[in-house]
């Protein structure tokens, strides 16, 4: 990591904070803390990626979530090798988190939260699945998925939320509209009435059935979309590259950061890796500073 450049992240960060507490009412302004929350998909380790591989991002991707700085984030397509590497890597932050195969087993879509900043009060892991207690795919998704859950508190404000993490099916699209009922059920029986925040690569765009289920009540309660409903945005809106063969006029967003209506997003990002000389990954990354109430 070079710690050269996380400085003049780490400046602007603050600058921006700066600029948003500015153009918010000052009725507003003691309601809840300010947190940014960063949505990764990583890639797996392939070797029919090449130049691509992981072991040659792998230092760029712990040195970017260093420089961005992210209060939590959550990761998707993250092989156990993959999540041994960022644990050792990324020291100040806690790892929660199973396998989609149980235990260890298979790729993970872990939650990363600051130690020195938060308890963790409850967490786990369901199936995407008509049995969610347990390892299964039941719903005809070409893999298992899953959802990781944190309960979280501040440690100095006493604050609580539910941050939760996941990766929805690529193929079958019955499947990720029943994921989308299903991650909410769950989410508002472990959360008991307490702020949500769900990162995760969704598999479907805005105009889906899928997307519209997670902003929609539909029968649980209604979220909004970080990147529609900042009032500060940057970057682009698509998400989904493929190593840069994809035109960015061309790129479907299908990476989200969802919140409960109570939370106000103030800034969100897209950041397209162009201007480094390695992408991070095969999907951009999403990070969003927020206010929680």
């Amino acid at each position: 990591m070079n710690s050269r450049n996380i400085i003049p992240q780490a400046a602007h960060r603050a600058m921006a904070a700066l600029l948003l507490l500015c153009a918010i009412p000052c009725t507003t302004m003691q309601a809840g803390s300010l947190i940014r929350v960063l949505q990764f998909n990583i890639r797996l380790i392939s070797s029919s990626d090449g130049n691509n591989n992981w072991y040659y991002r792998a230092e760029d991707v712990a040195a970017y979530c260093h420089d961005i700085q992210p209060d939590m984030f959550g990761m998707q397509e993250v092989t156990p090798a993959q999540k041994t590497f960022m644990e050792k890597t990324m020291t100040e932050y806690a790892c929660i988190g199973l396998g989609r195969d149980g235990g260890s087993s298979g790729e993970h879509c872990p939650v990363f939260y600051l130690k020195s900043k938060y308890a963790l009060e409850n967490s786990g892991t369901f199936w995407l699945s008509d049995t969610p207690e347990k390892v299964s795919n039941t719903w005809g998704a070409a893999c298992r998925r899953i959802v990781t859950w944190t309960i979280l508190r501040d440690k100095q404000t006493g604050e609580r939320f539910c941050y939760a993490n996941t990766h929805f099916d690529h193929k079958n699209e019955s499947a990720r509209d029943k994921s989308s009922r299903l991650t909410k059920e769950r989410l508002a029986q472990y959360a008991e009435g307490l702020p949500i925040i769900i990162t995760g690569d969704f598999n479907c765009t805005p105009t889906s059935t899928c997307y519209t289920r997670m902003i929609e009540p539909d029968g649980t309660f209604p979220m909004h979309e970080a990147w529609r409903d900042a009032r500060v945005k940057e970057g682009i809106e698509g998400t989904f590259h493929s190593w840069g063969t994809i035109a960015l006029a061309k790129r479907n967003r299908i990476d989200f950061i969802f919140v409960t209506p109570d939370i106000k997003v103030l800034r969100c990002v897209t950041d397209d890796g162009s201007k480094r000389p390695r992408y991070l990954s095969d999907h951009d990354t999403v990070y969003a500073d927020m206010e929680l109430p």
